[in-house]
């Protein structure tokens, strides 16, 4: 009997030991469920947010739910933001109609040029033409030097004299960066002649409408890009042809001093703009002793909206990014109220306009709330709570996710994370979409890009596309909510090995871009 008495006796402090042995991240991690998941992912992905279209108001409503989850949780909005929410504004422009004419010839929108979107459009064009060559600056290739671009419309050839990669994507990503060079040289607008192949390519991702960032400083820049019938048109008011201005080029980098004078050219154009407001929803948990540091966790809450009456819900897409973001904070909360707060601080963020370009995640690094040098890491998630063909039917279907950047910038992360996820999770990590020689290129289009810009190391968690991207069947009825759970459980592990290890993870490799 004074066995059983002694044993009782010291029943509690056996406990007590026992409850300070076991990991208390398993304990936090566990509060992540799938029913918890799911009630969120059934409030954003419902047709009442009308399918989250940055700048509307099924965004905003997904931005109000969002902050009111943070408040709930007892996050505070740092006090750079208005009520949790990091504003910005946005331009959004529809083209209603435009026609250009050379000569006796008329071109028309979309039929034989187009733009990416709406937004730097005039309504009104007129000027000189000024033939750009290639539209190239280097060392060694210069079209620019020496040319008279001030106040003109510059004609420029896509392409390269050089013979470029087969990669068409790599081919036309290469191509962007020439209007920076006609813009900063002071022309008035770019019209860039495509060969027939990449016309055909590009000409599906144009729009007569665009939103994006505008600032007190910004300056649009007008940019259409022409059939090569158009550009022939256009080339031969000037007596002259694509094959003999090329072949010049390959000889000189200085372009051929080419008579538009005498071109009667005109242009209509009928642009509809109007001024929008979308924002960041941040949720900020201070740490203790390296509070000034900084981990930050993000998802995108919009998503495309409403196309022909049909609404575009994005339960995946980035649906389930958003409901972890909200499970991942609900987790160190409860952590922070039963004494383990972490030591790093955490700022959970849910950023709109992703869809449109990364526009929200862009804004937060040029206008951070947080040093940018002080910010240790980024996890991004999107997309985690499907199956993609590859993994159907296989034995890892409910047990593998995409990792994407650990290894960009950080040799530490990347092996922190292995570490973890052994330790905790078990879930095959796949790295076939960190090859830098993927052709889906990944790594450059979710918000996490934005961030290793800056040098900031990042994970990017993703679990493959699917038949139902970017459709409206894209509904919460399809989410895998079991394999979402463990996901989820591994990044959160892994932000709180980030937010409470004695060393940040070291930027020793120079890849982040």
């Amino acid at each position: 009997m004074k066995k059983y008495l002694v044993i009782l006796l010291f029943l509690p402090a056996i406990l007590s030991y026992a409850q300070e042995e076991k990991d208390p991240s398993v304990q936090f991690a566990e509060t992540i469920t799938a029913h918890d998941l799911r009630a969120h992912l059934m409030f954003l992905s419902d047709d009442l947010m009308e399918g989250r279209n940055t700048g509307e108001r099924g965004q905003h409503m997904a931005g109000l739910y969002i902050e009111t989850q943070f408040r709930r949780l007892g996050l505070t909005g740092p006090e750079t933001t208005d009520y949790y929410h990091q504003q910005f504004k946005m331009a959004r422009s529809e083209v209603k109609s435009m026609e250009i004419g050379f000569g006796k010839k008329d071109f028309s929108y979309k039929k034989d040029f187009f733009s990416f979107g709406a937004h730097g459009l005039p309504a009104r064009l007129s000027g000189d033409f000024v033939f750009g060559g290639y539209g190239i600056v280097s060392e060694d290739y210069n079209n620019l030097e020496g040319l008279d671009i001030q106040d003109k419309i510059a004609v420029v050839f896509a392409g390269s004299p050089k013979e470029e990669s087969d990669n068409m994507r790599k081919r036309i990503s290469g191509w962007f960066g020439r209007a920076k060079n006609f813009q900063a040289a002071g022309a008035k607008a770019m019209m860039m002649i495509l060969p027939k192949d990449a016309y055909s390519r590009m000409v599906p991702y144009a729009s007569r409408s665009s939103l994006v960032t505008i600032s007190a400083d910004s300056k649009t820049f007008p940019v259409f890009y022409l059939s090569e019938e158009m550009g022939e048109a256009l080339l031969g008011t000037a007596k002259a042809s694509s094959e003999e201005l090329k072949d010049q080029l390959a000889v000189s980098p200085k372009p051929a001093d080419l008579d538009f004078k005498k071109m009667k050219f005109s242009y209509k154009g009928d642009v509809e703009n109007e001024e929008v407001n979308s924002s960041n929803v941040v949720g900020y948990l201070e740490g203790t002793d390296k509070k000034d540091e900084v981990l930050i966790i993000t998802a995108h809450y919009d998503h495309v909206g409403m196309r022909k009456g049909e609404i575009y819900n994005g339960a995946d897409d980035d649906g389930s990014g958003t409901s972890t973001v909200l499970e991942l904070a609900e987790a160190f909360s409860l952590a922070a109220q039963n004494g383990y707060r972490p030591r790093r601080s955490i700022l959970f963020m849910t950023v709109s306009g992703e869809e449109i370009g990364l526009v929200g995640s862009e804004f937060y690094v040029e206008h951070p709330i947080f040093p940018l040098e002080n910010t240790i890491a980024d996890l991004n998630i999107d997309m985690i709570g499907r199956t993609d063909p590859d993994y159907e039917g296989t034995a890892d279907e409910g047990n593998y996710v995409y990792v994407i950047g650990a290894d960009k910038l950080s040799s530490d992360l990347h092996a922190m994370h292995e570490a973890v996820n052994a330790k905790y999770a078990n879930i095959k990590l796949d790295y076939r979409y960190n090859d830098e020689k993927d052709p889906n290129r990944y790594y450059y289009r979710s918000d996490h890009y934005n961030f290793a810009k800056k040098n900031i190391p990042i994970i990017f968690y993703f679990t493959g596309s699917h038949a139902d991207y970017h459709k409206p069947t894209d509904t919460v009825e399809k989410i895998e909510f079991g394999k979402m759970t463990k996901i989820a459980r591994l990044v959160f592990h892994t932000a709180w090995e980030l937010a409470n290890q004695e060393e940040r993870p070291k930027v020793d490799k120079e890849t982040g871009k």
